[in-house]
Order: structure tokens, then sequence, then C-alpha cells
């Protein structure tokens, strides 16, 4: 009776903690879109509309050139080149001042800008330090301009932005007007001659309309869902503290366990559970398919990718398991790895939640509706590989991962050999016509500016595809140390050298860089066992000469001295000077996931500086955290050498150093190729560590022991003096010496702790 009253009260604390979250998540909702004043009560809702009109004009000679089907080429480059100067005009101090007149605006709340358009390289048209901290500064301006010149054709484009459709509507057309009144005085000033003087003609009217319709329900669901979220963490967090564990439902003595639990006598792939299947399918399209270039011909307000179409169709079917329970299931061992994950994804949200505002005045709030469900498909699958895989499954999972690897390693390879890609061209033939194939082209065989070749297999970039196979590497290392006969040495060291021959074929420096992050992580961590190896590097290096001709003398080059100096180089070096006013306005949580634009800033080849930039030094903080809980999670696992377990960890923390490398060289989240796998890699060292802490207590409890250790983890250990077996295995306890090893005492694990 008394544990029926304490799980009633437990339930009605969790209802309690659900309803005033979602009470509280409601009101920060109304006033994330309300304006809320105190003297007199009124809640007034807040101006978030904007409106945009277009502008074109046509830049033109007497007599009209541009016009004329016999006008030369060197006439229209000049006026195409004259349109782009005009631009700057439109966006100075002066003009500005006179379009505010005509408008009945006051200059100060007019924002003017002028992009380049021009044939330039693109070092010359991203913003330097100061350019960026002004544009950052006119942001905040009510009115916008801004001006485009065609880069081919002698047509200036404006952009006009304002709360009303009518106000940006008569903002573009004084500009019009303000920009030839300008013209025709200086050319009077100057004495220009009528037929020497330039001539705008405007290709209509300006047109206007609103273009942020869903900002205010987007605003308020965004902020009702992070304030209830967070508004629980925090209040579960509270309990812990205040009551202990016993606040959560947890009680003094461990849960029965399952022995099909401890003992699966259908481990995945010899098993009738779906998920596991589902889920291997899934990563035969992450490393088989060019999915990210293949998109569902329908107008949403989101992109739908393949893998955006697959995942839900998935995580429905685990929610399903998990509402209809029994051994099929999905298990959930919670980790520090699970934590930093949730942690993240939070601190993604919040950050657009927090720059809200501003995001839409800028009209970069949609960016951030398309970016945030791609989030939300990366951590579904990180939470369906930690559920789903059971502990005995993890192993069997990473040699099918091996294999998919292989399999894209020998299409690479064929690739860099035939300069023809087979991912892309199988993709094309073998879908349905209701699929786009964007940016899937032959370009296989091509160069890059620097004159490297394109191997890229069904990555969309070559670095995509160094990350991906860079993270499967360690498996094969792995195995290759486990495995006890030659057969199997060979086997796994074979596919060890198509990995490496693949990531070598791609000509990039970060070939050779990430996979020895990823070997230094096994030597830290399996240093002689690593050294047994030294004597098969002349076998690796004959062999990638032979599978890949060339491509180790081409990649290993590019690290000399005299050859740093190229674009790639040079272009990182700029970017950390040049981004310093976006991480100064927006230090703490940055200016919103996903809402840097490439095309409209600056490239930036590296995940850390864009991390900085999108999610602040917390963000930050929080992304590097996840490699970081992985490979604390993993240490004590790891260290234990335990034949089951220590494997699977060693292999899914170094693929996690690997990835934290890449990061460092170019914008790795922004392709979820790597994305995907470096979570699910992350998953299954989830399922190992859990795993692993819970053996002792399940061990504890299939051999009825009443005892409950007093650890933070709350062990649950064997009486002193009995053996430990491994669970699932029928083997003897381990001897030593010829005698069973005996646990010590509670009291002295106690003090030993």
């Amino acid at each position: 009776m008394q544990t029926l009253t304490q799980a009633a009260r437990r339930r009605r604390l969790k209802l309690a903690i659900v309803v005033l979250s979602a009470g509280v998540a409601l009101v920060a909702a109304i006033i994330s879109v309300s304006s809320v004043s105190l003297l007199p009560p009124k809640l007034e809702p807040r101006q978030l509309q904007v409106s945009t009109a277009t502008a074109r004009i046509m830049v033109d000679g007497q007599p009209p050139t541009a016009l004329n089907p016999r006008a030369k080429i060197q006439d229209v480059d000049a006026l195409t080149k004259r349109a782009e100067v005009l631009g700057r005009i439109v966006a100075s101090p002066r003009l500005v001042s006179r379009i505010g007149a005509r408008a009945g605006i006051r200059p100060d709340r007019i924002a003017a800008l002028a992009r380049t358009t021009g044939s330039v390289p693109n070092a010359l048209k991203e913003p330097t330090s100061e350019q960026r901290a002004n544009q950052i500064l006119l942001s905040r301006r009510p009115y916008k301009l801004e001006v485009q010149a065609s880069p081919t054709s002698p047509i200036l484009v404006i952009y006009a932005q304002a709360p009303a459709p009518a106000e940006a509507k008569r903002l573009a057309d004084s500009t019009v007007a303000a920009l030839r009144a300008y013209l025709l005085d200086l050319a009077a000033r100057q004495a220009v001659p009528v037929r020497q003087r330039v001539r705008l003609l405007q290709l209509g009217q300006a047109r206007g309309m609103v273009v942020n319709g869903r900002a205010r329900p987007l605003i308020a669901t965004l902020t009702f869902l992070v304030v209830f979220a967070l508004s629980i963490a925090l209040s579960m967090l509270g309990l812990r503290i205040w009551r202990g564990p016993a606040a959560f439902g947890r009680a003094t003595q461990p849960r029965p366990v399952d022995d099909a639990t401890i003992r699966p006598d259908d481990p995945w792939p010899r098993t009738t559970r779906i998920l596991p299947w589902m889920l291997a399918f899934f990563m035969a399209i992450l490393w088989l398919v060019p999915f990210n270039s293949i998109e569902l011909s329908v107008s949403l307000p989101i992109d739908l990718k393949l893998d955006r179409l697959v995942l839900p169709f998935i995580a429905g079917l685990w929610l399903l398991a998990l509402a209809a329970g029994g051994r099929a299931a999905p298990r959930l061992r919670l980790t520090p790895i699970h934590a930093a994950v949730g942690t993240f994804v939070l601190i993604a949200f919040l950050s657009v939640v927090l720059n809200a505002h501003e995001l839409n005045r800028a009209l970069e709030l949609s960016e951030a509706e398309k970016r945030l469900p791609l989030l939300v498909a990366y951590v579904s699958l990180f939470v369906i590989a930690s559920t789903v895989v059971r502990p005995r499954e993890v192993r069997p999972f990473m040699i099918y991962t091996l294999l998919l690897a292989v399999a894209c390693a020998v299409g690479m390879i064929w690739e860099y050999r035939f300069k023809y890609n087979v991912f892309y061209d199988f993709s094309q033939k073998t879908l349905p016509g209701a699929f786009e194939f964007a940016g899937i082209e032959a370009d296989a065989g091509g160069v890059d500016e620097l004159g490297r070749r394109l191997v890229r297999g069904p990555a969309a970039i070559p670095l995509e595809a160094v990350a991906m196979l860079a993270m499967a590497m360690p498996i094969a290392v792995v195995e290759v140390m486990r495995a006890r006969r030659w057969r199997g040495r060979l086997l796994y060291g074979l596919a060890g050298c198509l990995l490496f021959a693949a990531i070598l074929a791609t000509y990039r420096k970060s070939g050779l860089l990430a996979p020895a992050a990823g070997l230094l992580t096994l030597g830290y961590f399996r240093r002689r066992e690593l050294l047994r190896l030294a004597p098969l590097a002349p076998i690796l290096v004959l062999a990638i000469h032979v599978l890949s001709p060339g491509a180790l003398g081409s990649t290993t080059s590019q690290l000399d001295p005299s050859r740093l100096g190229v674009n790639t180089v040079s272009d990182r070096a700029i970017d950390y000077d040049a981004i310093r006013p976006e991480i100064w306005t927006h230090m703490g949580f940055g200016r919103g996931w996903g809402t840097y634009d490439h095309t409209v800033y600056r490239i930036l080849d590296s995940e850390i500086l864009q991390m900085s930039i999108a999610m602040g030094i917390l963000g930050l903080l929080a992304f590097l955290a996840i490699s970081v809980s992985v490979l604390a999670a993993a240490r004590v696992t790891i260290g234990s050498r335990d034949p089951t377990w220590a494997p699977p960890a060693l292999a899914g923390a170094a693929a996690v150093v690997s990835f934290a490398v890449v990061s460092t060289l170019f914008d790795v989240l922004s392709f979820p190729h790597a994305t995907y796998i470096y979570l699910y890699m992350a998953g299954l060292v989830g399922v190992v560590v859990g795993a692993h802490r819970q053996e002792p207590i399940e061990a504890a409890q299939r051999r009825g022991s009443p005892e409950s250790g007093s650890g933070r983890r709350g062990h649950l250990w064997p009486k002193a003096g009995t053996s430990l077996p491994r669970v699932g295995s029928s083997d003897p306890p381990a001897r030593h010496g010829g005698a069973p090893v005996a646990l010590p005492e509670p009291s002295t694990l106690a003090r030993l702790r």
C-alpha cells in the first residue's frame, strides 16, 4: 500500500511539473509576440511584419546602346560596370538623404547596402571586419535598401524593406527618382552634353508585399517549445538536488531485470525486430546514396530531402514501439553523452529564440526554420541508435558500418581511376521521377580552383567523404588488433587499406589529418597493440599506390611549407579577423542556429568559427562537449579491456576524435552525411557505456543478491567473496592463480571510492 501511495505521489508530481511548465511556456510565447504594459495594464501585438518591394533599372546611354541589337559588346560591358558604380552611389549618405526626403522617412532610419556582384574573386566580395561591423550597426534600422547590379547586363536591382507594403513600394520608387535626379544635377554641373548623358529606364513600377507572414506563429511556437523543455529540465534538476533520486521515481532497490534483456535470443542481424533493420537501411542510404542532392518535387517551407522523408518514418515506428512496450521496445541508458547532445540541441533552439526579432527584421528567420528540422533529424538518429541497438548488437552494427564504408571506398576508388561517379549516376537512374536531382551532375574527373581532382563519392564535396571514411577507419584497425587469426587480420587490414586509399584519392590535406587523429586516439589507449601493427605500414603504402596511383604523393606534397600559401589556407587566416564583429555582437548564444548564410556573408571553412557565430561561446562549448563526453564516458570502458565492451567503445571514441579534428577544417555540420554518422557512432558508444556500467547490477540481480552499493551510480554488488561472471556468458567465473576472483566487502569499496 505504501509503495502504491508513493507511486501515485510521484505521478502527481510529474503531472504538476508538466502543467506548470506548459503554463510558463504559454506565458513566454505570448510575451514573445506581444508588448506588455503595466501602467495601464495592456497587451498589444508587436510590430513583426516586414514587407519588401523590388524595382529594376536599366542603365543606358544616348543614343541607346543596350537596346540596340547592333550594340557592341564593349559598350554593353561599359554600361554594366557603370551600373555597379551607380549601386555604390545609391548606398552613399548623400543619396540616402535625398531618398529619405522623397519617401518621407528620416535618413537615419534607412540602412543602405550595395553588394559587389562583378566578376571578381570571392575574397573581394566578402565583407571585411570593418564592413561587417557597419552592416551589423545598420541592420537594426526598420527601413533598408539593398542594391545589386547584374554581373552580365546593365541592370540595377533595388530591394526596399519597410514595415508595410506601401512604404516599401514608396521607398523603392523614391530611390529610382532620387538617383535619376542626382545624375541630372551632376550632368548639369559638369556641362555634359545631352547625347553623352546616362539614362535610367525603370522596368515597370515597384511592387510590394509582406514576406514574413509566418513570423508571429513561428516565434511563438519556438518560444513555447524552448521554455517548456527548459522548465521541465530545471524542475527535474531542482527536485534531484532537493530530494535525491527518489524524486524521479527511482526505488532504493534496483528494478527486476528482464532475462531477455540480458540474454537476447534474437540479436541483429538474426532478429525479427523491425527497428534494427530500419536503422540498417538508413545507414545504407547514408553511405551509398547522395541523398542531400535528392529532393521531393513539392513546395513546402522545409526542404524535403531524401533523408527527411525516410527518417520520420523510422521515428514514427520508434514511437509506436515505445508506446507498445515489451521486449521489442526501445531501451534507454542515460549517459553523459545524452546530456551533452540534449544541451547542444537546447542551446541551438535557444539561440534562435533569443534573436528571433532581430532575425525577423533581417529576413533570416526562415533560414532557422529550415535548419532546425535538420538538427532534429540529426538528433533523432542519435536517439534511435542509442535506444534501438542492444548492447550485444553494437559490434555487428559496427562491422556492418565498416562494410558499407568499404563499399563507399571502392566506389570512390573507381571514380578516381575511371572518372565515373557510380553513386550519383545510379541514384539518378533508379529513383522515380517525383524526385528532383538538384546538384547531381557528371563532374567526376573535374578539378577545383587549385587543380585538385574532385572525388567525392556519395557526398556533396570531397571533404565530407574524407570525414565519413575517417570515422570508419578506427573500426577496421580495432578489428585487426582484436583478430586472433590471420584470415581476420588480412580481411580487416584490406578494409583499412581500401578506406585509406579512397581518402587519399580526394587529394585533400584533411585526408592525412583526420585518419591520423583517429590513429593517435587508438595509440593513446592501445599503444602496444598498435605498435605491433607497425610492420604492416610498408604493405599499406604499397596497397595505396596500387589502388590509388599517385594519390599519396600528391596529397603529402600539399603539406610542404612552400605550398601552404594557397587560397584555401590564406582565406582561413583572414576569417579569424573578419568575424570579430559577429562574435562580439552575440557572444553568449550567437546569432541563431543555421542563420549564417555563406552566400551573403563569408565562406567559413571551419565549423568552429561558424559555431562561434551561430551559437556563441556557449554553443561552441556545447558542441565540443559532445566529443568530450564520448571520450570521458568511454574512457573507463576502454580501460577495463573487457573483450565485449572495450573494442566498440574504442572504435567509437577514435571516430569521434576524427570528426572533432575535421570540424576545425571545414563546416562539417553543413553536410549531413558526416554529421549523421558522427551522431550514430556517438549513440553506439552510449549503448556500450551504459551496458558496461549496468553490468555489475545485472550480474548481482541474476545471482539474487539483495545488497546494493552506496556509490554515486547506485551499482548493486554481489556478496563479498563471490566472483563476478560476465553477463550473457556461460563461461565459469574468471580465475586468478587457480582461484575465483573475490570481490571486496561493500565497506571496503566505499573507502576505496
